[in-house]
C-alpha cells in the first residue's frame, strides 16, 4: 500500500513535439537571433535529444513511430491519411499502466477521422483518448 506522504521518485516526463520547427531555430539549438528563453531554460535542466532522425518525410508516420517505437511499415501509418490502430501499444499507454498521469495538450494528429484502413473494416477511427488515455 502506498504511503500518502511518500515522495514519488519517478522522473517527471514532459514531451514537447513541435511540427516544422528546425533544431537550429531555438536558442539552445544554437540560434543567436531567435529568442526562446523558456525553452532554453527548460533545456538547461532537461535531457535534449540533439541527434534525432525521422523515419518518414511525412509528419503523421513520424509521430506514430515516436509513440510506438515502430517503423511506419510496422504500425501501418505510412501516409497522413492513415490512422494509428486504436489498440496500438504506445509509450503513453505504458506510462499510464505504470501509474503516471498523462495529458495531451494540442493536437496529436495520430488519427485522421475515418481513415482508409479503419473505414474498410467498418469501424470509426480511434480518438486521441484511446491512444493517449487519461490517467
Amino acid at each position: 500500500m502506498d504511503q500518502p506522504d511518500a515522495p514519488d521518485l519517478r522522473p517527471n516526463i514532459l514531451w514537447i513535439v513541435a511540427d516544422q520547427l528546425r533544431a537550429d531555430h531555438v536558442g539552445f539549438g544554437g540560434n543567436k537571433i531567435v529568442r526562446t528563453p523558456n525553452l532554453d531554460a527548460l533545456a538547461d535542466r532537461a535531457t535534449v535529444f540533439d541527434r534525432a532522425y525521422v523515419v518518414n518525410p511525412i509528419c503523421m508516420p513520424n509521430r506514430c513511430s515516436m509513440i510506438t517505437g515502430r517503423m511506419p511499415s510496422s504500425h501501418g501509418v505510412v501516409f497522413n491519411d492513415r490512422s494509428l490502430a486504436w489498440n496500438s501499444n504506445t509509450c503513453v499507454r505504458q506510462l499510464v499502466e505504470s501509474g503516471y498521469d498523462t495529458a495531451l495538450i494540442g493536437k496529436s494528429h495520430l488519427q485522421h477521422g475515418l481513415s482508409r484502413n479503419v473505414s474498410r473494416a467498418g469501424r470509426h477511427a480511434p480518438t486521441a483518448q484511446s491512444v493517449f488515455p487519461a490517467g
